[in-house]
């Protein structure tokens, strides 16, 4: 970090190119890295949606795609892909209702441009949704397993019961009307039907 004093004792011109000059520099470096998870770290407990934030900005970024596994074998699966680098943000969502509790890992790969990969991970999350934190699940890996394929828990939604449509008609209504509409009908053919036979009736007389 730049000393306070140092730049003010600096002429304004100086100063200035320094601190436009530091913060590119780190931001190169971070980008040159590689990508970045910040949330959530080896260790943490976690629960329901949990946001897999961090960094993807690399240098010659195509896309880059989260997956996550059993920390006790090497079987991965797809959180998705994404195709625009993010920077401290949320990178994919990963919703942990769907799969049992137990000790997860998850990871970050970024594809170049030029087809190399980097990579970065972390492992021991715990994921607690029906269980205490701190007790583990052994056999949650061998009873069941998580949802194959490249699978986007983002695109999947629980359907919530809407509110009846007061516009909507359903088949009881349908048939009321239709009922009401055909004796209303044969009620105006038998009054048409009395009013000309009384004035046929007239005109005979």
């Amino acid at each position: 970090m730049l000393n306070l004093p140092v730049a003010m004792a600096l002429k304004p011109l100086q100063a200035l190119l320094l601190m436009m000059f530091i913060p590119a520099v780190h931001f190169i470096q971070a980008a040159a890295s590689g990508p970045r998870i910040d949330v959530p770290l080896a260790g943490d407990n976690v629960r329901g949606v949990v946001g897999i934030a961090g960094s993807t900005e690399v240098d010659g970024f195509d896309y880059s795609e989260v997956f996550f596994g059993f920390n006790s074998n090497n079987a991965w699966f797809s959180l998705g892909r994404q195709n625009q680098p993010v920077n401290n943000q949320i990178i994919v969502n990963w919703d942990t209702t769907i799969i049992p509790d137990g000790t997860y890992r998850i990871r970050v790969v970024v594809q170049r441009k030029d087809g190399s990969q980097v990579e970065t991970g972390v492992d021991d999350i715990q994921v607690r949704n029906y269980s205490p934190a701190g007790q583990n699940n052994p056999s949650a890996s061998a009873s069941i397993a998580p949802p194959s394929g490249n699978y986007d828990p983002v695109l999947e939604r629980t359907s919530t019961p809407l509110p009846r449509n007061p516009a909507a008609v359903n088949r009881q209504d349908l048939f009321a009307s239709l009922r009401a509409g055909l004796v209303g009908t044969a009620g105006l053919f038998l009054i048409l039907g009395l009013y000309l036979g009384l004035r046929w009736l007239n005109k005979r007389r």
